[in-house]
């Protein structure tokens, strides 16, 4: 009998809220806004990229060689120094930057993750710098 009042004034007490409303959708940016997170990052992803000048080869020269030449080689034809030792041969990579920005981001044919490592300048220089390895546009 204990248990009783305490029961009968929770339950009392739970009836009669009214319902919250529901909050109204998000406003649209205003123009002229400048994206932040996420919609920021697929912006910088998004093709053609920064113009390609000499400044953005030279960075992609140098994050190619600390990332990707220990397996893709110098010419980028998949003869790095970890197949001279044994790993499985490794394709060539591809002369499209999209397709190179792709094998950046998805980790495409096993390839050791480094989207997390370049930003998206950083990943658009290597592509840039693969293409121009490899012949491409």
């Amino acid at each position: 009998m204990r248990w009783a009042l305490p029961l009968v004034l929770l339950l009392a007490g739970c009836d009669g809220w009214p319902e919250s409303p529901k909050p109204p959708p998000p406003a649209a940016p205003p123009e002229g806004a400048i994206p932040r997170g996420e919609a920021a990052r697929r912006a910088a992803l998004a093709p053609p990229g920064p113009p390609v000048d000499a400044a953005l080869l030279a960075e992609g020269a140098g994050r190619y060689a600390i990332y990707c030449t220990p397996c893709h080689g110098p010419g980028g034809r998949g003869d790095g120094v970890v197949v001279s030792r044994g790993h499985p041969p490794i394709p060539p990579l591809p002369a499209d930057p999209a397709r190179t920005m792709a094998a950046i981001a998805e980790n495409l044919a096993g390839a050791h993750p480094v989207a997390d490592r370049l930003d998206a300048r950083q990943r658009w220089a290597v592509a840039r710098h693969v293409a121009a390895l490899r012949g491409g546009p």
